[in-house]
């Protein structure tokens, strides 16, 4: 009978792929430049193409915050380091 650790380290690898290697650090930098890119956006939009788009940018905001943290947390709870080495 299989005891599932196989599913499990090959859900850590898929992880470990998806985060890239990158520290708490590196995401919290990229999700910074992920909210003035979305700010940046949403001004033109705003402003040149007079569409109101800020509905949309608290969805926006949640999934780039998914994106960026997600995995990483996700590797420190299972293996302790949120780069997912051990």
């Amino acid at each position: 009978m299989r005891n599932g650790t196989n599913q499990n380290n090959a859900l850590l690898e898929v992880l470990i792929r998806i985060n890239g290697g990158r520290t708490m650090q590196v995401n919290t930098f990229s999700f910074i430049g992920a909210l003035v890119m979305l700010g940046f956006a949403n001004l033109l939009s705003q402003f040149v193409l007079k569409v109101n788009l800020s509905y949309l940018i608290p969805w926006l905001v949640g999934a780039a915050a998914i994106w960026c943290f997600g995995p990483a947390l996700i590797l420190w709870v299972c293996t302790g380091s949120p780069t997912g080495r051990r």
